[in-house]
């Protein structure tokens, strides 16, 4: 697939641990897929994470991030969980 037909997905990161609970959004990725865009993005989206919630490493691993960000597709929301489920 060409640079060119490469899609653009928006990125969130899921708080349900305030009340209401929120979606925050990181910023937007490209990819064949949301898939490919969520994986080949993956490091840089949680380094994002962290600095816009000044989440420390010692109390937010990085695979806690990562089960909370979602991209943004036509039909609903698609989890980070799928990468490492091999979805």
């Amino acid at each position: 697939m060409d640079d060119d037909e490469l899609e653009s997905y928006e990125i969130v990161y899921y708080n349900g641990s305030v009340d209401p609970p929120v979606y925050y959004l990181i910023g937007e990725v490209e990819g064949e897929s949301p898939e490919q865009a969520l994986r080949s993005n993956l490091q840089s989206l949680t380094a994002e994470v962290r600095d816009l919630l000044l989440l420390e490493p010692e109390y937010y691993p990085d695979k806690k991030i990562h089960w909370s960000l979602f991209a943004i597709r036509s039909d609903g929301l698609v989890p980070t969980w799928n990468l490492e489920q091999g979805k």
